[in-house]
């Protein structure tokens, strides 16, 4: 038996780029491999078997294997295929010249389509007829779509037009596929690009539809959001808290494309979990709020100021939604990372680029429980809560410079 390594892994190797996903293919039946391979104690994962493709699990790392094969009928997604005799037939059923690409396991790279002179040239080229590759795996406009972010092509009016006619087949597409494949969009460095190509395409107004749930009054009218570097900002400065809060780049960017009258299809679309669903429920009750911001709200302030108005900003947030005025900020269900998550829907994201939004933490509050208790004889525990809370928003309104001291004699007052 012979193996090969193929397509995405050898195209980010040869560009530099992050080597993730490993797909081999190998000039053996499948099925005999698989059930060779599983005596070794592998967890194999033979769903799309009859498509010739396993998945090895091997140190909670995924591994696609794939026999040599060739397409006898395709119909969309789906195919009937059958065991190809060698390489020459394998490639033809691949999307780009630049994942047609295959190394050996003596290291050698085996080139059929020129694709590595594409790499080098960041050419993007589909392998023969670029409409019958993307009938057969209508995943290939959105693939197309993402590659056009590192790599050029010089699409003509005659192929937008006939690849337009055809986006609206993507809504047949799995949620799965659908979301690993944004998920790879919004990883790239100019993912912006992706989505203009999109928009030419018309590819955004299908993209949150479920063949499932297809309505045609569900079906967007595209994206909001025409000036993409809310993205870029998102990605270089908000990763760090994107990945504490367990969120990812989907439950936060879509809502900026999409805008919060989309949140369910976001949801539905990309199967979404409960604290990414809470999470895109608090943007949107938060954008609802409508808060009156004053125009030079952040203008022509220190720095320092600048952070104390986004604090005292946040702590307003706080209150609308806080309606039983209960407790510690830093007590709340809803994270302060959340917060400033949520200002990027409120305040331009130009005006927050000198005061380290993301960098900000919310400060300690000078007193303890057991301070606020002894200033009163007898005190339930949701009249602590409520002294907590009339307590923080003194010391918020004072800039939080008030003393312990002053504020338990706020306190004393109330």
């Amino acid at each position: 038996m012979k193996i090969w390594i193929v397509g995405g892994a050898i195209r980010n190797y040869l560009t530099n780029e992050k080597v993730t996903d490993i797909d081999f293919v190998i000039n053996a039946d499948i099925k005999k491999f698989a059930k060779k391979i599983s005596k070794n104690n592998i967890f194999v994962r033979d769903n799309f078997i009859k498509y010739k493709t396993i998945s090895l699990i091997i140190n909670k790392k995924e591994y696609h294997i794939t026999s040599l094969r060739k397409d006898l009928i395709y119909y969309g997604r789906s195919a009937f295929v059958d065991i190809a005799s060698s390489l020459n037939d394998d490639v033809k059923r691949r999307d780009f010249t630049i994942n047609s690409l295959y190394l050996d396991s003596q290291g050698n790279l085996i080139d059929l389509l020129n694709g590595k002179n594409d790499l080098i040239k960041r050419k993007l080229v589909f392998i023969g007829n670029p409409i019958e590759r993307i009938e057969e795996d209508y995943l290939r406009i959105i693939r197309f779509c993402r590659f056009s972010g590192n790599f050029d092509h010089k699409m003509s009016k005659s192929l937008q037009k006939e690849i337009t006619l055809r986006v609206h087949k993507i809504i047949n597409l799995s949620n799965n596929r659908i979301r690993d494949e944004i998920n790879k969009i919004l990883l790239i460095k100019n993912c912006y690009k992706c989505f203009i190509m999109m928009t030419k395409l018309t590819l955004d107004k299908y993209l949150l539809v479920n063949k499932k749930k297809y309505n045609f009054s569900e079906i967007a009218s595209g994206f909001v959001l025409n000036k993409f570097e809310i993205i870029n900002f998102i990605k270089l400065n908000a990763i760090a808290v994107i990945q504490d809060e367990k969120l990812d780049l989907i439950s936060v960017i879509m809502i900026h494309l999409y805008g919060e009258n989309h949140i369910d299809n976001i949801i539905n679309r990309f199967d979404l979990n409960k604290r990414k669903i809470k999470f895109l429920h608090f943007i949107k009750q938060i954008i609802n709020l409508k808060i009156n911001i004053k125009y030079d709200f952040l203008v022509s302030h220190s720095v320092r100021k600048k952070q104390i108005n986004i604090l005292r900003l946040i702590w307003k947030l706080r209150c609308d939604i806080n309606l039983k005025k209960q407790g510690l900020f830093n007590k709340d269900r809803i994270p302060f990372n959340w917060y400033k998550l949520a200002i990027l829907h409120i305040l331009s994201f130009k005006k927050l680029k000198d005061i380290d939004l993301f960098e900000i933490k919310w400060p300690i509050f000078p007193l303890v429980r057991e301070e606020i208790m002894k200033s009163k004889k007898t005190i339930t525990h949701d009249q602590v809560e409520k002294l907590f809370f009339q307590a923080e928003d003194f010391w918020v309104n004072k800039n939080f410079k008030s003393s312990p001291k002053e504020i338990l004699k706020f306190l004393e007052k109330s």
